[in-house]
């Protein structure tokens, strides 16, 4: 594995930039969309876009004017339209899309209904909007429930399929992705009783399946019970290749309780069963703080995952407020085993500074995720939140892994 020269995405934002994620066009490894909630002094959130037509050696800003963003995403499509999502506190989601590569931005689209963590996810000619929403069963009750809507016209429009109850616990819906056969995926964690400000004791993963585009949900799969969105949100990828691991090789990475850890499990069964935790940081004999993981599977079947790692800051207190920095590991063998992790970023990033204030207490490592993709050349391409100046703003870096490489970084 080789991390190239970590960059910083340089947009004349002189405020903590946060929660980013990342796309990379489908044909062209050069041409990106990243996206990030911005962190205003009176406590409130925006949402930006930036583009960059030179992998990411220079980038353009696009300010939509949202004030009140509660989470962005982005996505390429097939035909190369760039999609830009963001959250919105008024319970809706403002859908953007671009058809020069994120120079320029269409009027948005408004859907209602999503309550926090809007996501989409690609399908062929199909674009799914996942969320945490809510939903009235027939007992009268309002239970948290996950919504999924679709676009049949690259996202010029969309349409409200159906929503999932879990249970009668406080959830909130992590990732999504569709399956080779067209299946949707969602994972979502529940962490509390209704009513209650308290975290459950043990933190339960589910993973719901679809297989009429959204519209009906089998019963929820058990993923785990060993995650902590505290860590930030779970990840999942897909391998849809037929290299190094069996094609819709299902992947869920998660940060382990008290942040102990990256782990990650697979399923060859859409989520009917799933295998044994494997760790995929190797902290050594100092004590671990790793969180906000983040997966990607390459086109040769090549796992990667990224995280946030304390475990340089020094301190010996588990969950305290850490300087971090990047590290990324792969797999080779499909998520069996991983090669030793190597450092992506290139200096440390310690939030507790006067500029972040109160958007670090909020987003201590940065976001509850961040941004990692498969170029279609193979490389890995990261996007995550820094706060190495002193302010939270985003860099960027490549990592290539050969799928021939040795058992060493």
């Amino acid at each position: 594995m080789i991390a190239g020269e970590d960059l910083p995405v340089q947009v004349d934002v002189a405020l903590p930039l946060v929660e980013p994620y990342l796309a990379i066009h489908p044909k062209d490894p050069g041409k990106l969309v990243a996206a990030a909630m911005v962190g205003y002094p009176d406590g409130t959130y925006g949402a930006l876009v930036f583009s960059s037509q030179d992998g990411g050696r220079t980038w353009q800003k696009h300010d939509p004017g949202i004030r009140d963003a509660a989470g962005v995403w982005a996505e390429f499509l097939a035909d190369g339209t760039a999609i830009f999502l963001a959250g919105v506190e008024d319970s809706s989601a403002k859908v953007f899309r671009s058809r020069d590569e994120g120079r320029t931005w269409s009027p948005p689209t408004l859907f209602e209904g999503v309550l926090d963590h809007p996501m989409l996810a690609v399908d062929g000619g199909s674009l799914f909007l996942i969320a945490s929403s809510n939903w009235k069963g027939p007992s009268g009750k309002i239970r948290d429930a996950v919504l999924a809507a679709r676009s049949m016209d690259g996202g010029a429009t969309f349409s409200e399929r159906g929503r999932a109850v879990v249970s009668n616990l406080r959830s909130e819906a992590h990732d999504s992705v569709v399956s080779s056969e067209g299946a949707l995926l969602v994972a979502l964690a529940d962490y509390g009783r209704p009513g209650e400000r308290r975290r459950l004791e043990r933190q339960r993963d589910w993973l719901l399946v679809s297989e009429d585009s959204g519209k009906t949900f089998f019963e929820p799969l058990l993923i785990s019970e060993s995650c902590d969105s505290r860590g930030g949100w779970s990840s999942l990828a897909l391998n849809l290749s037929d290299r190094l691991a069996p094609p819709d090789r299902l992947f869920h990475v998660c940060a382990a309780a008290q942040f102990d850890g990256i782990q990650l499990r697979f399923s060859d069964t859409f989520g009917e069963i799933w295998s044994a935790p494997v760790r995929v940081d190797r902290p050594g004999n100092v004590t671990p703080y790793s969180r906000t993981p983040a997966i990607a599977v390459n086109k040769d079947g090549v796992v990667g995952v990224a995280w946030y790692d304390g475990r340089g800051d020094g301190s010996t207190i588990k969950g305290s407020f850490r300087c971090t920095e990047i590290l990324f590991a792969a797999s080779l063998d499909g998520g069996a085993t991983f090669l030793p992790e190597v450092k992506v970023s290139s200096g440390k990033s310690c939030p507790a500074s006067p500029e972040n204030v109160g958007v670090a207490l909020r987003f201590p490592a940065g976001g509850d995720y961040m941004g990692l993709a498969a170029a279609p050349d193979g490389n890995f391409r990261l996007l995550w939140s820094d706060s190495r100046s002193g302010i939270y703003q985003l860099r960027t870096a490549t990592v290539s892994v050969s799928p021939r490489s040795p058992a060493s970084p």
